[in-house]
């Protein structure tokens, strides 16, 4: 059987990447999620538009976390699913509650992975977001979620 792919939205990679533990220096959601890629038990699919997001972030915010994000995102990189064209984009705006998350909404579509992983309710948790996602056979789910689907939280 193969690993649930997996496509992270721009702020679910940054926990990864940034915050993988918690106060205590125990695993936070994202890091226990790291560490099951890392184990192979589930796939990343990580798109161009997310990982320019990311980059955005990282130099604005987090310019010390860079060479943790280069080395994570490195396998990836002949791999990324690509940029939507504008016309992609334009079909999933309808659907998003902000504008600026239909380039990430759209390179969803383009991966056609088993769970969109995001933590953002206000974008893709949404009555209309579902309906677009439903259409698409896209499931997402929060990074508790994702952990419960697996088996790690009840």
């Amino acid at each position: 059987m193969r690993p649930l792919r997996v496509f992270p939205d721009t702020g679910v990679l940054l926990a990864m990447i940034v915050f993988p533990r918690d106060r205590s220096g125990g695993l936070a959601l994202a890091g226990e999620v790291l560490e099951m890629y890392e184990a192979g038990s589930l796939e990343l699919v990580i798109g161009r538009a997310v990982v320019d997001e990311l980059d955005d972030v990282l130099d604005v915010r987090f310019p010390h976390h860079r060479l943790r994000a280069a080395a994570l995102l490195a396998p990836f990189a002949p791999h990324l699913v690509r940029l939507p064209l504008p016309s992609e984009i334009e079909a999933v705006l309808p659907f998003c509650s902000d504008p600026s998350d239909a380039p990430i909404f759209a390179s969803a579509v383009l991966a056609r992975p088993d769970v969109m992983l995001s933590n953002d309710f206000r974008a893709f948790h949404t009555p209309q977001a579902k309906a677009f996602r439903e259409r698409h056979q896209i499931t997402v789910d929060s990074l508790y979620g994702l952990l419960r689907r697996l088996g790690r939280r009840r």
